[in-house]
């Protein structure tokens, strides 16, 4: 089904794939340190300390970064590649986002590793949160990846 776009330019209905192509092709474009930068913020919402800390960058110079790095995707000449994000909110699918374009330049920026919630008591990864209603759960977030760690982080407490 094709919709008219907003701006009431002509039909546009593209295959959602080439979309997120064309998303991990302007981030490519960005550089790598502008991209990590955007993607730690917006994918994994690390704090700025973390993100300056990983990068060894001063924490105000991150912010500068992340400000200046949405400056330049809102440039007509990249906004134009990505302006079908912008028309189509109501048939959004968040789990159409990152295709196997987008998941390989994670992978090979290795910004997952950097920036993957891990575990308090193990170190290791936490589990994804998952919902059936594909919206994002409501209350604290996990501190640990299992109910042994959370025990064993307790019985350490209280020692």
């Amino acid at each position: 089904m094709m919709k008219e776009r907003v701006s009431g330019s002509r039909y546009v209905d593209r295959p959602r794939v080439e979309r997120t192509t064309a998303l991990a092709e302007t981030l490519r474009g960005l550089g790598k340190e502008r991209a990590i930068v955007f993607l730690a913020i917006v994918l994994y919402n690390a704090p700025n300390q973390l993100i300056a800390e990983r990068l060894q960058l001063q924490p105000d110079l991150v912010s500068r970064i992340f400000s200046k790095t949405v400056s330049v995707l809102r440039h007509p000449s990249r906004a134009l590649a990505l302006a079908d994000y912008a028309y189509e909110i109501d048939a959004f699918d968040p789990t159409i986002l990152i295709d196997d374009e987008l998941r390989s330049l994670i992978r090979e920026w290795r910004i997952e590793e950097m920036f993957e919630q891990a575990c308090e008591q193990c170190g290791g990864p936490m589990p994804i949160p998952w919902s059936a209603s594909g919206q994002s759960r409501t209350g604290r977030p996990r501190q640990y990846c299992a109910n042994a760690c959370r025990q064993k982080a307790y019985r350490m407490r209280h020692r």
